[in-house]
């Protein structure tokens, strides 16, 4: 994979994504305005303090969702119908591999996901007149490895389903119990103990907790070795088995 063949590729795909609005105001716009209408709703813009609560707990949750979002209603579909249309088994006899592929689609993924991370900033300065507190460093790094993660199990989706409806049902019906359990929408000290207890086994409970530590200012403590190691011991072994299965399938 040269890095010529991977601009041009990851060109093709943004153009591509992008004419689809619909698709990306789903992944966009709605979760930040979802952000915002709950921001109104619940009163959150009439005090100072209750515009600093609700900012502090939920601006971070919501950029979290757009990856989950991105991950499983876009990385997944794509990857499944490229190989429906055949684009990976005609890429075996050009110059451009479907490795490239495969990483022009990731990057792409992770670009969705950091315009909606700056989104919700933005949105958050100008409806709550806040900006995060925490240093560049807490920010970006563990929102990096919870897309490592998440992005990965994406990626091992699209290489596991045969048709892009099944990839984007599948989806979907995962994103229900991460988006309740994770504490992305509720606190999880709130939970009765059955739903803690599941709430332990779902990655991106992990990857809520992983970025809500450094939108805190707290990734660099005790405190985040046990959401990292999970996220990178998830993510290697999608990476892993996505391998084997884009093997099995194109050997």
């Amino acid at each position: 994979m040269t890095w010529r063949s991977f601009a041009a590729m990851l060109r093709f795909d943004l153009k591509n994504t992008l004419k689809d609005k619909i698709a990306v105001g789903m992944l966009l716009i709605f979760p930040i305005a979802i952000y915002i209408f709950f921001a109104t709703f619940f009163g959150a813009v009439k005090t100072a303090e209750s515009r600093l609560e609700y900012y502090e707990t939920y601006t971070v949750n919501f950029a979290a969702v757009i990856l989950l979002n991105t991950a499983l209603l876009n990385l997944s579909p794509t990857i499944v119908m490229a190989k429906e249309g055949g684009l990976f088994r005609r890429l075996l006899a050009t110059p451009l591999t479907p490795a490239t592929l495969l990483m022009a689609s990731v990057t792409r993924t992770l670009i969705i996901f950091v315009l909606g991370y700056i989104g919700t900033l933005i949105m958050g300065y100008f409806v709550l007149g806040r900006l995060p507190q925490a240093s560049f460093a807490n920010l970006a790094i563990p929102a990096l490895l919870a897309a490592f993660c998440i992005l990965s199990i994406g990626f091992m989706l699209g290489a596991w389903f045969d048709r892009a409806t099944t990839a984007f049902n599948a989806g979907m019906i995962l994103i229900q119990p991460m988006l309740l359990l994770s504490g992305s929408g509720m606190p999880r000290d709130t939970f009765p103990d059955w739903a803690y207890a599941l709430s332990t086994v779902l990655p991106f409970t992990y990857a809520v907790d992983a970025m809500k530590l450094g939108w805190d200012g707290q990734f660099f403590t005790a405190a985040a070795i046990l959401p990292t190691l999970v996220l990178l011991a998830v993510g290697g072994l999608c990476i892993v088995a996505t391998t084997h299965l884009f093997r099995r399938e194109f050997n």
